[in-house]
C-alpha cells in the first residue's frame, strides 16, 4: 500500500497572497461582476385607492405600472440590483417613494407612468426630470399636510433633488435617444417640470410616461402583453445604455 502524505497547511503568508491575487484578477477579468452592477430603483406609480388614469375602468394605470416595472427588473436584475418602490396594489405618499431610493443609495430612480386617452398615443412616450423653477408656494399653502410660511420655508427634503438636477437631464436626454432609436415608439420628447414624486430623490431621477390608457385596453389582452413586452425591453435596454454615464 502507497504511503499518502498529508497535505502541506498553507502559510497565512500564502493566504493572503493568494487572495489578493484573486481579487485583483477578478476586478481585472470579471468587471461586470465587481463594476458594473448598479442599484436601480423602479417606481411603479399610484396604487391602493389612487387608480391613476383609467380610473372605474377594468384596467388602470396602477396595474400598468406594477406590470410595467415587473417585466423591466426581470430584464435587468441578472446583472443589477432591481428594487421596486412597491410590489403591491398599496398606496404611498411621493416622498416614500423617494426615500425607498435614498435608503438604497440608489445609483437612479425611474418613476413609471402611462398617459390617458385621448391625449396619448401607444407608440409616443416622454420622459420628466424635476425642475422646481416655476414652482412657488403661495402664504398660508401646505405640501403633503405640512404648513409652510413661503416657497423659502419648505421642507429640506423637496430640494434635495435640485442638487442633481443636471444629472437628471442627462439620464433623461440619454433614456430619450435610445428609446426612440427602439421600435417601440415613433416620438420621445423631454421636458423639466415640477414633479413632487421625484423631489425628494437625493440621486439622479427622472419620470418615465409611456403607453396610453383606454377603457377598452384589457379587451385586448394579447395585444397589450406585446405592447408591454415592448415597452419593457426598450426601457430596460435605455437604462444599460444610461448607466456608464452617470457619475457614481
Amino acid at each position: 500500500m502507497i504511503g499518502i502524505k498529508p497535505l502541506p497547511i498553507l502559510s497565512s503568508r500564502v493566504l493572503v497572497t493568494l487572495l489578493v491575487s484573486y481579487c485583483f484578477f477578478g476586478l481585472l477579468f470579471l468587471p461586470a461582476l465587481h463594476c458594473q452592477a448598479a442599484i436601480i430603483v423602479l417606481d411603479p406609480g399610484h396604487g391602493g385607492n389612487d387608480n391613476g388614469a383609467g380610473s372605474g375602468s377594468a384596467f388602470t394605470e396602477k396595474q400598468f405600472t406594477l406590470a410595467l416595472a415587473e417585466k423591466i427588473a426581470a430584464l435587468l436584475e441578472a446583472n443589477h440590483r432591481v428594487e421596486l418602490t412597491r410590489t403591491s396594489d398599496i398606496q404611498m405618499m411621493p416622498e416614500d417613494r423617494a426615500a425607498v431610493a435614498n435608503h438604497l443609495q440608489a445609483d437612479l430612480m425611474i418613476s413609471l407612468h402611462a398617459a390617458v386617452a385621448p391625449y396619448c398615443s401607444d407608440r409616443d412616450a416622454a420622459v420628466y426630470y424635476h425642475s422646481d423653477e416655476h414652482l412657488t408656494l403661495p402664504f398660508g399653502a401646505s405640501l403633503q399636510g405640512m404648513p409652510v410660511e413661503s416657497d423659502a420655508d419648505r421642507p429640506a427634503w423637496v430640494k434635495l433633488q435640485v442638487q442633481h438636477q443636471h444629472q437628471s437631464r442627462s439620464l433623461a436626454i440619454r433614456l430619450k435617444q435610445s428609446m426612440g432609436d427602439s421600435d417601440s415608439f415613433d416620438g420621445v420628447t423631454v421636458s423639466g417640470v415640477p414633479l413632487v414624486t421625484l423631489m425628494g430623490a437625493d440621486l439622479p431621477a427622472v419620470l418615465v410616461e409611456v403607453g396610453c390608457i383606454l377603457p377598452a385596453a384589457a379587451s385586448n389582452a394579447q395585444q397589450f402583453e406585446l405592447l408591454l413586452n415592448g415597452y419593457a425591453a426598450s426601457i430596460a435596454d435605455a437604462i444599460e445604455t444610461a448607466l456608464p454615464g452617470l457619475a457614481r
